[in-house]
Order: C-alpha cells, then structure tokens, then sequence
C-alpha cells in the first residue's frame, strides 16, 4: 500500500534501480538454505542445542544462539530455522531478542543493516565496519542479556 501511495505522489521517484538486485538474489539464498537444512534434520539439531526450558538460563541461552546464528548466517533465516524450537511464548520472545538485538555485530547480520549499507554506499557515505564490529562485540551481549532478564521474572 505504501508503495502505491508513494508512486502515485512521487511517480519520477520510484524506479527499479532502486531495488538492490544482489542483496535480492543474497536473501533469497538464505532463505532456500535453511529450507534445505529444515529438510535435512535441522530442527532436530537445533532443539538439542536450544534446549527447553523458560528459565534465565535456559532463556539465556535460545537468545544467545540466536544472536549467534543471526550474526553467522543473517538474523531472518536464523528467526526462521530457530522458530521451531520457541515453542512457547516465552522462548519466543527470547528468540525474537536474540535475532533482533544480537545482530549488532557483523555488517550481514540483519537485512536491515545491509539495506542502510546499500543506501549509504550509493550516496557516498563509507561506513567503518571495523569500529562498528567493536562496538557490536561490546554492546550486543549486554543489550541480549539483559532485555530477556524480565522474561524469566514474571
């Protein structure tokens, strides 16, 4: 909807180069991955790893593999291939903190990030991944622990 409203106010505005054609083909990929590996047993790896439980601990460590997984392979197929094993509302919360918090750390981590990158980059703005990775290394940990901490508390 949005979309349309745009290109009916601004018509010159929205054209097609617009659109980051490899980052396309890039999400897309892993997208299909994860379906490959959902095939191949995945879940079953990933319940054994995640565990099941709803205390601090247990939340502790869903949010953190999910934090690792979104900066390993990009935070949406990470929520994707995780999903399963949040099998309550609580985990999933806890999940969600992780692929959504966590991906501040490497520049692939969340689509988001690649997207600002790719907006920046085409206005010459050039982003220092290596101070950005720091901050991550520093940041993302706290900020995952201790949002999931009121989950644990209720």
């Amino acid at each position: 909807m949005l979309t349309v409203v745009f290109a009916w106010r601004s018509p010159g505005t929205l054209r097609v180069a617009l659109l980051s054609w490899p980052l396309v083909v890039f999400a897309s990929g892993l997208f299909l991955a994860v379906g490959v590996l959902e095939a191949w047993g995945l879940p079953a790896v990933l319940s054994a790893a995640t565990g099941s439980g709803e205390t601090l601990p247990e939340l502790w460590r869903l949010a953190g593999i999910g934090a690792l997984a979104a900066n390993d392979v990009n935070n949406l197929p990470a929520d994707l291939a995780l999903e399963p094993v949040a099998d309550s509302p609580v985990r999933l919360a806890a999940l969600l903190i992780g692929v959504g918090a966590g991906p501040l750390v490497t520049p692939w981590a969340s689509l988001a990030t690649l997207l600002w990158h790719e907006r920046l980059r085409a206005v010459g703005v050039e982003v220092p991944w290596g101070r950005c990775v720091l901050a991550g290394l520093v940041a993302a940990p706290l900020i995952v622990a201790g949002a999931v901490v009121p989950l644990a508390v209720r």
